[in-house]
């Protein structure tokens, strides 16, 4: 658990507690970062490039406490690999035609792993994705969504209605492959 103190460290480039910050924080800066890259390598890029980001601003930074310093760090990583997905024009929204609506069964979701439903939203191609981590996920509203990514508040709409659309079609077949097989 990291305490108030190592903060206090921390601000002052105490490296010992720029150490565990890390060690304590990598996996779970780590996981945001791939939910928006869905690169290993580039997540681990990005996971870098925040701790500098953290460890450089955290002098700026008021604590209130842990929940707060977590949810600063958190959307360091955001920014960055926002910022990453604009640098590199991979970035793109997508047409309306790609999502149709499925009914799902209530019990599906039952029946499928966190994990597995994190690794089909990093199958939604990248304007969808983005959208319903930024929405979903980080809590962002669509005007937030709207700022960041220089798009309409309506388009952050869209994408998001259409990232869940195509979500449950994913799941539908993940749920149809494993009845399939015997898995449920």
């Amino acid at each position: 658990m990291v305490l108030t103190s190592t903060i206090e460290r921390l601000r002052h480039k105490d490296a010992a507690a720029q150490k565990e910050i890390f060690e304590h924080y990598c996996s779970f800066l780590y996981r945001i970062a791939y939910r928006y890259v869905r690169e290993r390598m580039l997540a681990e890029d990005l996971m870098v490039e925040s701790f500098l980001k953290i460890f450089e601003g955290i002098i700026n930074f008021r604590f209130d406490n842990l929940r707060s310093f977590e949810a600063w760090m958190k959307k360091i990583v955001v920014n960055e690999a926002l910022m990453l997905l604009r640098r590199q024009a991979s970035f793109h929204m997508m047409p309306e035609s790609e999502a149709i609506e499925i009914p799902i069964d209530d019990n599906v979701l039952d029946k499928i792993s966190t994990e597995e439903i994190y690794r089909l939203i990093a199958e939604l191609p990248d304007g969808y994705r983005t959208v319903f981590n930024l929405y979903a996920i980080e809590g962002y509203t669509h005007k937030e969504i709207a700022e960041q990514l220089h798009i309409s508040e309506g388009t952050s709409k869209s994408q998001l209605n259409h990232a869940r659309k195509l979500l449950q079609k994913k799941i539908l077949m993940t749920d149809k492959s494993h009845a399939s097989r015997g898995i449920l």
